[in-house]
């Protein structure tokens, strides 16, 4: 006989709301929630990690159904010059006074929120909502993933990072840079090569670095930064380890304990700026083999 059959878990499992699961009408953005809401509340979602494990496709179709019926929120802001994104996802539905809570907590940091998602844009005034440009979701998800990887904060894990699907997103961002080459008539018809390799060289270890700093999250975080500013902190760290090609030093399976290392320098300064610990005259920061570790 066929029929549905329920155990008794004690350990290991997840609660999801029976609404989320009986409204949502496509199976990819039930998994996804139902994916989601296995993770502890402390994980920060990550559109290159879901990308990496499920596919741009079956995720992008997923969010959609999820924010058209108010179980995922996207609220996009500006800090200076970088566009940030933050992400919000429940197995309740939101309802206006939680968006407002978000809207509230990226305010009182002083961020100009530049666009959310369509359900809630009445919540920012009609001056926001009516010049808020719109725009197709192929751009988003392609700025999102090409520029803003850290903003998103994708926690991704290490194991991921050289998943068969990562390979094939990266091929599809040289793909992008070879046909936007081939369109600018005052540059080379020739790809650069060499400028690819390092792209690609470039992209794995910011995958790989924001993968290991958020993994230490619950080490370091509490009670010393909260989740907005652990975000900016990473994406900060990140993007001038970037800059100044810190990829072409540190090896590949050692990026877990140059991470490790770094935070818990940046921890130790905090501590001892905010009298936690003890301030050292030399002004040296705790050492950490990072290489043999």
């Amino acid at each position: 006989m066929n029929g549905i059959i329920k155990r008794r878990k004690t350990s290991d499992y997840a609660q999801i709301h029976n609404g989320a699961l009986q409204q949502l009408e496509d199976i990819r953005s039930i998994g996804l929630i139902a994916h989601l809401m296995s993770l502890p509340d402390t994980w920060v979602i990550s559109k290159m990690q879901l990308y990496s494990k499920f596919g741009r496709g079956p995720i992008t179709n997923a969010i959609k159904e999820l924010e058209a019926k108010k179980y995922w929120v996207t609220i996009q802001y500006r800090d200076g010059k970088k566009t940030l994104y933050y992400y919000n996802v429940s197995d309740v539905a939101f309802d206006d006074s939680h968006v407002l809570n978000m809207i509230e907590e990226i305010n009182q940091r002083k961020f100009k929120i530049t666009a959310i998602t369509e359900s809630f844009t009445h919540l920012l005034g009609v001056s926001i909502a009516e010049n808020q440009q719109p725009k197709s979701k192929e751009k988003e998800e392609c700025t999102s993933c090409k520029d803003s990887c850290v903003a998103d904060f994708e926690q991704c894990k290490i194991n991921c990072s050289n998943s068969n699907v990562e390979n094939t997103q990266l091929l599809k961002e040289i793909e992008l840079i070879t046909n936007k080459e081939k369109q600018n008539k005052d540059k080379r018809n020739i790809v650069n090569l060499q400028g690819i390799d390092k792209f690609l060289n470039a992209n794995k270890f910011k995958i790989a670095l924001i993968s290991a700093c958020n993994e230490f999250y619950t080490e370091f975080a509490p009670s010393r930064w909260s989740k907005q500013s652990w975000l900016t902190l990473i994406e900060t760290f990140v993007n001038e380890k970037i800059e100044d090609c810190t990829y072409d030093r540190v090896p590949a399976n050692k990026i877990r304990g140059y991470a490790y290392a770094s935070i818990k320098n940046m921890a130790h300064k905090v501590d001892m700026k905010n009298g936690n610990i003890e301030f050292s005259s030399s002004g040296e920061l705790p050492y950490y083999d990072w290489l043999n570790n």
